[in-house]
Formats: C-alpha cells, structure tokens, sequence
C-alpha cells in the first residue's frame, strides 16, 4: 500500500538560498499513459504539488535504459555522449579488446551496449571527457547510485558516484548444520558494486540477497520472450528478502539513515520496466487462472513503484532534508503495447533476445542468428553487422558504402510497419524514403511525428550510432509484447517533475527534455558547469516568490 505522501511549500519549513543535495527517483519505463491508467497517487501528487512539465518529454532516441540514465546525469544527448543505442560500434577503439575480433576490420567491432559492465561504460564516459552529476556532487559530501540493473547504475553514477550499488551473481553455500534463523541459502543474488556499504553487503543471506531460479507465472506467453528468472527486478515472495524496487528504496533509506552527509542519492526502480515487457504494458491482461502471480503484472508493479516515491519522500521530509534537496521524478522512457508485434514466439524462454538482435557481436557468446521473418530480407544481403530492434528498427551495415547503404534502405523501407527509413549522414539523418502517413491512424499520431521523428532520430546521429533507422508506428514492436526505443509518444512522453527544495507548484510549460534536467539541476544548486551541455537550464519556480 502506498504510503502518504506530505507534500506543498507548507509543509517544508524554512527554506535555504539554495539546495545542496539531490535526489533522482528513477522508475524504469514509466510513461504519463502508466501514471493514469494505474491511478499511481503518489506521483500524482507530485506532478500536483510541485514542478511539472505538461509538455516535457524523453527528447533522444534510443529510448532505452542504457542511454537514459547517463543522458540524464550528463546533461548530453546520445550523439555527444559516447554511445546511443543497444548498439555500438568501437570506431575509436576505445573498449578493451583483448580478444579475436569478429568485426570486419579492427576499430569497427561490434558491442551491445547492455552488456556492458562498469569498465566498459566508465572507459565510454572518459573518452567523452565530461563531468557527471555525481563529479560535482560529490565536492561537498557522499554520492551514491543504487540500481538492481548494473549498466543502469554504471551509466546513472558514473566514476564520480561515491558508491554505486548493485547486484552480482552468487551462490550463498548451504551450512553443513542446516539453515541459520533468518537467513536464506541456496542459489542467491547478492550486492556488489564500487565501495558498497558493509551494512549493505553484510553477511551472505541478509535482506539485500534475494533468490535466483524463480520464474512465477512468467514461462507463459507473452511473457516468455523476456521471463522472470530471480528477484532482482521482481519484489518477489521471501518476505525479508523482497528484490527489486523495494530493495533499492530499502537500499536508499539505509543510506540516509547511516551517511546525513549524503549530497547525491539517484535510485533506479526496474519492476515496471520489467512488467511491461513481459506483459505488454497498458495491455497486461494481469494474473489469470489458478497458475497466475499478481507479483510479475503491471498493475502490482505500479503500485508498488508508487509506494516507493512515498516511502523515499517521507523520509526526506522526516529527517528534514527535504527543504535542502531537490529531487527529481523521471524515467528512462515509456511502454510502447505490442497489438502490432512483428517478432517471433518460441517455446524456448527468453526467445525475445533473438527479436531485439541480429549479429555476431564482440561482447556476447551467442551468435544471434534467428531473424524474425521480417528482417530475413535483410539478413539475405549478407551484409548485416548488428540490428536492434524494439519499437524502431536500427541497423549497423558491415559494408557502408553508398550502394550498399541504398540496398539496405530499400529493404527496409518495405518491412512491416515501418513509416519512414533514415540514413545517418555526418551529426544528422536524412529521410530517404516516403512517410507512410496511411499507417498512422490518428491525427495526433500524425501530428507527433511531425513535430518530432526528425529531431528524435537526429539525437543519435554520430558515427558509433546505427547506419539506417526506420521509425515505426504506435503500438508496434518487433521485439517483446511491450518495448521502448522508438519516437512513440508512449514511449516519449514521461514524467518529469522537480520537487522538494523550497519549489512551489508552479508548472514549467515549456517542452523540458531529459538531457535538461542536468543543467536545471546545477542552476538551481548554484553550481557552475565546467562542460558543455546539451541541455537547457531551466529556472525552477520557487514557493513564495
């Protein structure tokens, strides 16, 4: 049940100059079409009593995890950042590479970017030589990143981040006397990360290790192509031992509680995420039948992802820090619904990898190498290095040369659904085929694309990004029964909400973007940026002025 929330200017006592801490509560693919559907009070009582923004929006594509949670603590856009997509191609060489390349040429490998770890993505932001959020947090006190996804937290903290907690693989042994009262064994995630508190890490089989081989009723279709396979991303039913997002907030609360020196908490929330994946967002038909686990549906998930922002935020008001920190409600993209899926459905578990990729990359054992029929056209040309798909299409070409580039734009063009192809040339892409306005049904569909398919595409323009990108329609994916990545509105249109800090209820109407919530952040702490940004600093109205 969700806690109540104390929100308003009243409710905050006097108020500092300037905050000095900062608080980002992240819940993975929370779409404002989430928000409503599932009557989530707490953030609604955000977007009500503090700084909304009606008209903001993700602003970049890939609409993904893996980009998100750096764009926002970098204050960049994907084509400035380092990578943009699931993809990545290593033109620079700057990854480690110790092993046979698979690529056709050394400096063109080929990764998937969610594979990647902390080398990989502290090695990606060095390159890019910008500062994190966490880097200027972290000159007046402790900075810590908590997330159950270890490329989320990597991407979210960063090198700056004090500490960055996370799950690992684990095995706790069972003793040769049996079980000890209160503790679990057997095959257990436990914490790991960078300087992980020992309260955290503790001993093995304490609350922050949770259980593996755990599949509830998620072997069924849709949920099959993504299943549950532990707790990490699923709260789970080991009372004392819950995963997800009430082991990050659980995480985050210890924090404050053992460190009031904190300056920097960013927590990420994957239960929607993971829910809405398997089940298809909006569109879960939620548990049915004896075999039915409410545990892994959406409407659990959202409820408890909004229990999490009470908890989080009475805590703030609790131990006073709540006038002296700002915080921020976001997400790293929406929901898109699956009614029009172009993938394919294998008994075998977790089949939908093989929907999102194509290739045979440098950081995967698998070789990739089941299209869904659609893409087999482009496969035939035997010139396909990587494709991702999701709700867009993005392909990196082993040959990029103007012939072979045209082919492949021409493949795609007539695949299922796809509304328009575009090539990357230099920092942009150019349309190279005819919108197909008659797959958008809705005038409001039609005006979003518009207004935004250039500009969201073009976010990703730069030379590790894929070659060809074809948009898609609402409602469409070619992956999972619910997926993000494309230009979508309920894949863009997320909430993000400024509270706490001396902030009144004033909204901000203009279109704020993910990659302005950074610079927003340092302006209203008063901290001079030492790097180009991307985004825009907006003012954050204040109570009482």
């Amino acid at each position: 049940t969700a806690t109540a929330l104390q929100t308003g200017g009243s409710a905050q006592g006097a108020k500092p100059a300037k905050p000095t801490k900062v608080v980002i509560i992240l819940v993975d693919a929370l779409s404002k079409e989430i928000v409503d559907e599932y009557d989530m009070d707490n953030v609604q009582a955000l977007m009500s009593d503090y700084v909304d923004t009606p008209n903001g929006y993700l602003g970049h594509t890939g609409s993904v995890t893996v980009v998100t949670h750096n764009v926002l603590t970098s204050g960049l856009l994907p084509k400035h950042m380092g990578w943009t997509n699931e993809g990545f191609r290593d033109l620079e060489n700057v990854l480690p590479n110790d092993t046979t390349t698979k690529g056709p040429n050394v400096g063109e490998e080929l990764y998937i970017t969610s594979n990647f770890g902390r080398s990989e993505l502290f090695a990606l932001q060095d390159h890019g030589g910008y500062p994190k959020l966490a880097d200027y947090l972290n000159d007046t006190g402790s900075v810590y990143t908590v997330s159950p996804k270890a490329y989320a937290a990597y991407g979210f903290g960063g090198r700056g981040s004090t500490s960055t907690i996370t799950f690992g693989s684990f095995t706790c042994p069972v003793p040769e006397t049996g079980a000890v009262p209160g503790r679990i064994y057997g095959s257990l995630r436990g914490p790991t990360g960078v300087n992980v508190p020992s309260y955290i890490t503790s001993e093995c089989g304490t609350r922050y290790y949770v259980e593996r081989n755990k599949t509830y009723d998620t072997y069924k279709e849709p949920a099959s192509l993504y299943f549950a396979q532990d707790d990490r991303y699923l709260v789970g039913d080991e009372p004392g031992h819950e995963g997800g997002d009430l082991w990050a907030t659980d995480a985050t609360l210890d924090i404050m509680e053992h460190d009031p020196g904190w300056t920097g908490l960013f927590v990420s929330l994957p239960g929607v995420d993971k829910a809405a994946h398997m089940w298809g967002g909006v569109d879960d038909p939620e548990a049915e039948g004896a075999d039915g686990d409410p545990k892994t549906h959406m409407e659990y998930a959202a409820a408890t992802a909004d229990a999490q922002v009470g908890r989080i935020m009475d805590a703030l008001e609790e131990s006073g820090d709540l006038a002296n920190t700002v915080v921020v409600l976001t997400a790293d993209h929406g929901s898109v619904a699956g009614r029009h899926f172009h993938g394919t459905y294998d008994p075998e578990l977790n089949y939908g990898f093989y929907n999102w990729y194509y290739g045979d990359v440098e950081n995967d054992a698998t070789n990739y190498n089941r299209p869904q029929p659609a893409l087999q056209p482009l496969v035939d040309t035997d010139n396909l290095g990587l494709s991702y798909s999701d709700s867009s299409l993005n392909v990196w070409l082993l040959d990029q040369s103007a012939d072979k580039v045209a082919e492949a734009a021409g493949i795609m063009e007539d695949m299922p659904d796809v509304t328009a192809v575009w090539q990357r040339e230099g920092g942009h892409y150019k349309r190279v085929s005819p919108v197909r306005w008659d797959l958008m049904p809705t005038q409001a569909e039609r005006d979003w694309f518009e207004k935004h398919a250039r500009e969201l595409v073009n976010t990703q323009a730069a030379d590790y990004g894929p070659d060809l990108v074809a948009t898609l329609p609402d409602d469409t994916t070619y992956s999972v029964a619910g997926d993000h990545g494309g230009i979508q509105r309920a894949s863009q249109q997320i909430p993000i909400v400024f509270a706490g800090g001396g902030l009144s209820s004033s909204d901000i109407d203009a279109p704020v973007r993910s990659v302005d919530v950074m610079p927003t952040l340092l302006k209203a702490l008063g901290i001079k940026p030492t790097h180009k940004m991307d985004g825009i600093a907006y003012p954050l109205p204040r109570a009482g002025r």
